[in-house]
């Protein structure tokens, strides 16, 4: 009997040595990452849940000596479906629902697993897909902006072409490249955090650079002479 007793208090002895040292080990762990590892996950943690990113400055038109527009810019708003997804069940469920606000949104496939579901939508359109856009994660709208010159072909040859490049319009040639530097803006800079869906978490965006609009720049001559030249 007295053997009996005396195991079990060895027994229990060992437990709590056991219970102890891994009430040690715990607080250590548990004091090394809330001080000292502290500010090192905080970083990462930031990196993986908040994105930086750029909005366009909007550059600045071209008017002829009569201050009549030759070229300016246009944003447009697109519907996406972009999902890693291969069941087309989904796809075609979501392309339903969205079909329901939308009848002409049809699924156009732009690389593997992007769709466009309808370009240029209103904003009327946009205010309407609002709850299909918190309840499908995978339907996006991005933005996008097209540089527009008056339809005559010696214009459009004059006025030349832009490029976008980190974020924004800059001229590759004609007078959009000559006067590049007064039409491009600065673009802004923004912080949001993204759930797991990767989209905005509501009331997390921070502008951390605003944007500077290019300046309109103004010829000295004509949309006439331009043409018969």
């Amino acid at each position: 009997m007295e053997n009996s007793t005396d195991n079990f208090k060895l027994r229990a002895v060992r437990l709590l040595w056991c219970i102890l040292i891994w009430a040690v080990l715990a607080s250590c762990w548990l004091f090394y990452y809330s001080v000292f590892a502290r500010q090192k996950y905080i970083e990462l943690g930031n990196k993986i849940a908040v994105r930086q990113g750029t909005y366009y400055a909007g550059r600045g038109r071209i008017l002829d000596k009569n201050d009549r527009v030759l070229a300016w810019s246009e944003k447009y708003f697109d519907l996406y479906l972009i999902s890693l997804e291969e069941d087309p069940n989904i796809r075609s469920m979501i392309l339903r629902k969205v079909t329901e606000i939308m009848p002409e949104a049809a699924l156009h496939r732009v690389k593997d697993s992007v769709f466009m579901l309808k370009r240029e939508m209103s904003p009327e359109k946009i205010i309407a897909l609002e709850p299909l856009l918190t309840k499908f994660p995978d339907l996006k709208i991005l933005s996008r902006t097209e540089r527009k010159v008056v339809d005559y072909a010696e214009v459009r040859n004059y006025i030349g072409r832009v490029e976008f490049k980190d974020g924004n319009q800059h001229g590759v040639s004609g007078i959009e490249k000559d006067y590049d530097s007064v039409l491009s803006g600065i673009g802004g800079i923004y912080e949001v955090m993204l759930d797991r869906h990767k989209n905005w978490v509501q009331g997390t965006w921070l502008l951390k650079r605003k944007a500077v609009s290019g300046n309109d720049v103004k010829l000295d001559v004509s949309i006439e002479d331009i043409k018969r030249n």
